[in-house]
C-alpha cells in the first residue's frame, strides 16, 4: 500500500520479511496438520456452486451470512483530498481506520484479504452495493476474486444517485446473473433493491429479464415497507438497521414475506458533516446474531463490511486518531460531535433506549456496567449520550489506531481487537475458537491463504523446538515481532 499504517511504519529490511514468514506458514500449516481449524468450512472450496444455483434454492434451511459491500473507495484524489470517499469534506469523516489504510476497492490483493477474512468467519458471500456505473470495474474485480475463492454473490441495485440506475445497469446485471456463483432463489436470479423513495418518489422496477428468460427475484427495503406488504413487482424485502431489537425481531414474524433476510449488525455512529440520520447506537452484534440463529432467515446479510462514515464496518479497524497529522478524515466535524446538546437534542426527538433499558454509550455508563460486574461492560449495549452531551459518545470496543492494544481513555480496562466482532462471527458461524481466529485473520492480513497447501517442509527448526502445544502462539509471536506491512 502507499500508506504504511503507523505502528508499522518503519521500513523493514527483505531479509527480516523472508524470514518472518519462512517460520510462519510452516508452523501455521504444522498446527493445521495437527487438527487445529482455520475457520474454512470442509466442503466449501469450489463452493457447490451448481447447488446453490439450482431450482430448489430457496428451500434449504441453513442461513447464508453475506456481507454487504460498499464498492466506493478509491486512491484518486477528490475534492483536493487524497482517498475518494474516505476523506471527502461532506462524507468521508469517521471514528474509525480500515487495517489496509486507504484502499481502493478495486485492488486485488486487499480485496483478497477481504474475502478471505469473509470465509474464515463463516461468510457464504457478498452482497455488493451498486449506486453508479463508476462503481462497475470495483464490482467486476470483486467477483472475479470471489469466483476464484468459490464465494458466491449478489449485485444490490441502490437508486440513491440515480432513480434508473437498474435500468442503466441491465447489461452487466444479465451478465453477473448468468455467473454460476450468483445467488438465485426458486430458479431465479436474486436483484436486492435498496431503495430510496424519499428522493425518487415509487421505486423503478426492472424492465429488463436475466439472460435465461427469467425475472429476477426482486428484494426490496423492509423500513420502505414496514408493513410488511409487498408493492407490485416485489418478492420479498431485507432488513437493515435499528436500534430496536424488537422491530427487528418483528420483520422475521411477518408472515407475507416468505424468504426472509435478516440483518446482523454490531453498531451505527456516523459521522456526517453535512447530514444526520439516527444517534449512534453500539453492542447489538450479540442481539442480532442471536435473532438470526432463532428465526433462520434465509440470507442474512452483515450491515456492512465496510460503511466507515456510518461507523457500521465489519471490515477490522480501529478508533481514529484524530490526533494524528495523518488524520484527514475529522470524526469532530461530525454533526453529532456538539460538545453542549445531547444526541437526543441534535435528533430533535428521542433516542431510543428501549425505555430505560439500553445504556447511553458514554463512559460514565460503561464504567457503571463494569462497577456492578457485568464482564461484558466492553460489549455493552448502549444508545445515545443521556444527559451527556453528545460529543462524550465513546466506542470502548475498539483499540485506538493499532490492532491490539487499550481502547479510549475513561473504558474499562484491557486491550482491545480490531478483530473483534469477526472473532465472535468465526466464533458463531464456523465454530472457530477466539484465540485460532484471531491468529488466523492476522495472518491473511500479512499474505499468508487458509486454503493454500502447506509448504514442503512440514516443520521448520524453530517449530521443532517450539513447546509442545504451542505452536499458534509461537507463530503468532513471530509474526508480531516481524510487525510486516499489510500489503505492498
Amino acid at each position: 500500500m502507499s500508506a504504511r499504517l503507523a505502528h508499522w511504519a518503519a521500513p523493514l529490511a527483505p531479509v527480516r520479511r523472508r524470514v518472518a514468514l519462512t517460520f510462519l506458514l510452516p508452523l501455521l500449516a504444522a498446527v493445521r496438520a495437527e487438527g487445529q481449524p482455520t475457520g474454512l468450512r470442509k466442503g466449501d472450496e469450489g463452493g457447490n456452486l451448481e447447488r446453490r444455483a439450482s431450482s430448489d434454492e430457496g428451500t434449504e434451511t441453513e442461513t447464508k451470512y453475506v456481507a454487504h459491500v460498499m464498492p466506493w473507495f478509491d486512491r484518486v484524489t477528490y475534492r483536493g483530498v487524497q482517498g475518494n470517499h474516505w476523506c471527502d469534506a461532506d462524507y468521508g469523516n469517521s471514528y474509525y481506520e480500515s487495517v489496509f489504510g486507504r484502499y481502493s476497492s478495486a485492488d486485488p490483493a486487499v480485496i483478497r484479504k477481504q474475502l478471505l477474512l469473509m470465509k474464515t468467519a463463516g461468510l457464504d458471500g457478498v452482497w455488493i452495493d451498486l449506486q453508479i456505473v463508476e462503481w462497475l470495474p470495483s464490482i467486476r474485480a470483486i467477483v472475479k476474486e470471489a469466483t476464484s475463492l468459490g464465494m458466491n454473490f449478489a449485485v444490490v441495485v441502490d437508486n440513491y444517485a440515480e432513480p434508473a440506475i437498474v435500468d442503466t445497469v441491465k447489461d452487466d446485471m444479465q451478465r453477473f446473473m448468468a455467473m454460476p456463483n450468483y445467488y438465485r432463489v426458486f430458479g431465479r436470479p436474486i436483484l436486492p433493491y435498496y431503495e430510496h423513495p424519499w428522493r425518487w418518489g415509487s421505486t423503478k422496477m426492472p424492465s429488463w429479464r436475466a439472460s435465461d428468460g427469467r425475472r429476477p427475484f426482486i428484494i426490496g427495503t423492509f423500513m420502505e415497507h414496514p408493513d410488511g406488504k409487498l408493492p407490485e413487482g416485489y418478492d420479498s424485502l431485507f432488513f437493515w438497521h435499528t436500534p430496536d431489537i424488537d422491530w427487528l425481531d418483528s420483520y422475521y414474524k411477518t408472515p407475507s414475506l416468505a424468504l426472509k433476510v435478516g440483518s446482523v449488525f454490531h453498531s451505527w455512529r456516523e459521522a456526517y458533516a453535512d447530514r444526520k440520520h439516527v444517534a449512534p447506537y453500539m453492542g447489538y452484534l450479540e442481539s442480532t446474531l442471536r435473532l438470526a440463529r432463532q428465526h433462520r432467515p434465509y440470507f442474512a446479510q452483515l450491515a456492512t463490511w465496510n460503511d466507515y462514515t456510518e461507523g457500521t464496518m465489519f471490515e477490522p479497524a480501529w478508533l481514529a486518531n484524530v490526533s494524528s497529522p495523518s488524520a484527514c478524515a475529522d470524526p469532530r466535524k461530525s454533526l453529532w460531535h456538539d460538545t453542549e446538546k445531547t444526541c437526543a437534542q441534535i435528533a430533535g426527538k428521542a433516542v431510543f433506549t428501549a425505555g430505560g433499558v439500553i445504556r447511553p454509550c458514554t463512559a460514565s455508563a460503561y464504567e457503571a456496567a463494569a462497577a456492578n460486574g457485568n464482564d461484558t461492560a466492553v460489549d455493552m449495549m448502549c444508545s445515545g449520550s443521556g444527559d451527556e452531551p453528545c460529543a462524550d459518545v465513546v466506542d470502548c470496543s475498539r483499540p485506538v489506531g493499532q490492532l491490539f492494544g487499550p481502547p479510549r481513555e475513561g473504558c474499562p480496562e484491557g486491550n482491545r481487537s480490531a478483530f473483534a466482532e469477526l472473532v465472535t462471527l468465526a466464533g458463531e458461524l464456523a465454530g472457530l475458537p477466539a484465540a485460532n481466529a484471531s491468529a488466523t485473520f492476522e495472518a491473511i492480513l500479512h499474505g499468508w491463504e487458509p486454503d493454500l497447501p502447506a509448504p514442503d517442509t512440514a516443520m521448520s527448526a524453530a517449530a521443532a523446538a517450539a513447546p509442545a502445544g504451542g505452536c499458534f502462539a509461537f507463530a503468532l509471536a513471530i509474526l508480531l515481532s516481524a510487525r510486516l506491512p499489510l500489503s505492498s
